[in-house]
């Protein structure tokens, strides 16, 4: 019998990042491909129904194998452009799913929705339509909308955060050219543009040409994060030598590490990059030095970088599974052609992937605090001036299993003048009641850490003979 409250509401494509045969389902299906999912589905949205609450531990429930056989993967209410970066135990290609309570979570519970932005080809909120809930470097590509958005409405979203929230429209890709900003206050329920062909000017120029040269956006949604509250670690760098839990890596032996006055002085000499190029295998580079601990289970990383009116600084927190699925939440460089950006990058497969950035306002701040927070396999990163309101940078799932590495890493990439990082700490903290302990460095080393022990002797003497 058909659900009449569904608890959830499953979107289903056939191909990645929302593309290929699409369908709505509110019922189980113990057969794909007799609905016309012949390959099974590559990515999906998972909706809260308006029976949701109450059975608010009901998941989907996704099988490789027709009749709810085989292995599973279970998705709570959340957007899933990719079922491969939730778990890479599975194809990617399932035949069949239930709709059944389900206390474990393969994929991660949807973060807060502070406000939610729909699009629209036609003027006055016609024509083909998509909804985003994050930032979306590429309208394009993630939603299949190349240059023909004419119609915008804001609705203020669940959580909806005191100090408000804006919404940029950017003419280019990656956030990039003219942008049209909507600002959301406590007092508004929602914004419409029921064309934007008649606004008088955007960033400098007429809206009928802007208008249709949407290509990213971008929602500046404040949040206090307080779930991770219990310190599992703190390193003021204030001591003489490096903590035994770190490892520095430095492959080409040009980066240095420094402890000095308080803090952590990274340097990196031009060309040390930490992508593998676009495409993979062209022009990238791996060597930038970065220092890494392991840990298992969820946290939040967190440090502060000051930031100097040269804006030399390049680097910032590092989460590490594998040179083929890291993810990077730093400060550009002024010299850099992101002019001192704050930019949360995922590099899956070797495929980069800019998740978001942070608000031009913290490109000249004094302090800059970075934190980025893992919920099993979600990521979300925040920026601060102060360590007390933060900014969401983006959010992005990617499978990971425990144990990963966590830590700081310095860039200069291209050609730049060479950049120095410093880092005033690097804490981590937990949910109250889950802190890990830290793993120290294994006794067996390996040919990798007996290198990159060497390069670390060579750079401590080469500061002791400066």
């Amino acid at each position: 019998m058909p659900a009449i409250n569904p608890r959830l509401i499953l979107e289903a494509y056939e191909q990645p990042n929302y593309g290929g045969v699409a369908g709505f389902f509110v019922d189980p299906e113990p057969s794909l491909w007799r609905v016309g999912f012949r390959n099974g589905f590559r990515s999906a949205r998972v909706y809260r129904g308006p029976g949701y609450k109450r059975g608010p531990n009901y998941r989907i429930v996704l099988y490789d194998r027709s009749n709810y056989e085989g292995r599973k993967l279970v998705l709570a209410p959340g957007y899933y452009p990719d079922l491969l970066d939730v778990s890479v135990q599975h194809t990617g290609r399932f035949r069949s799913f239930n709709i059944a309570p389900d206390y474990s979570i393969s994929g991660p519970e949807w973060g807060s929705i502070p406000v939610i932005v729909q699009l629209f080809n036609d003027p006055d909120y016609r024509g083909r339509n998509a909804t985003v809930l994050r930032d979306v470097p590429n309208t394009h590509s993630e939603l299949g909308m190349a240059d023909t958005i004419s119609s915008v409405r804001v609705i203020k979203g669940s959580d909806f955060p005191p100090q408000g929230a804006k919404v940029r429209l950017y003419e280019h890709l990656d956030y990039g050219g003219p942008f049209l900003e909507i600002a959301m206050t406590t007092y508004d329920m929602k914004k419409e543009i029921p064309d934007l062909s008649m606004l008088p000017m955007v960033g400098g120029q007429y809206a009928s040409t802007f208008g249709n040269s949407i290509s990213s956006v971008q929602i500046e949604g404040w949040a206090s994060s307080g779930e991770f509250m219990e310190m599992a670690y703190n390193d003021e760098f204030d001591q003489a030598g490096m903590n035994e839990v770190w490892q520095w890596v430095d492959p080409a032996g040009g980066g240095e590490w420094r402890e000095r006055q308080g803090y952590l002085e990274m340097r990196a000499d031009p060309g040390q990059d930490l992508w593998h190029g676009n495409p993979p295998g062209s022009g990238g580079d791996m060597d930038a030095p970065r220092v890494l601990m392991q840990y298992s289970g969820d946290f939040a990383i967190e440090t502060r970088l000051p930031v100097t009116p040269q804006l030399r600084e390049h680097g910032g927190l590092l989460v590490w599974k594998s040179p083929g699925r890291f993810l990077r939440l730093e400060k550009t460089s002024g010299a850099h052609a992101f002019r001192g950006a704050v930019r949360f990058e995922r590099h899956v497969n070797r495929v980069f992937r800019l998740v978001g950035r942070g608000p031009n306002n913290l490109i000249r701040t004094r302090h800059l605090y970075l934190r980025l927070e893992r919920r099993r396999h979600q990521f979300t990163g925040f920026a601060s001036r102060d360590g007390q309101t933060w900014v969401n940078c983006g959010v992005t799932n990617v499978g990971m299993g425990d144990p990963v590495q966590i830590g700081l890493h310095g860039l200069c990439p291209g050609n730049i003048p060479p950049t120095i990082t410093r880092f005033d700490y690097f804490r981590v903290f937990s949910r109250k009641g889950e802190a890990v302990e830290l793993r120290l460095r294994p006794q067996e080393v390996t040919l990798d850490e007996q290198q990159a022990d060497a390069q670390r002797i060579a750079a401590l003497r080469r500061f002791m003979d400066a």
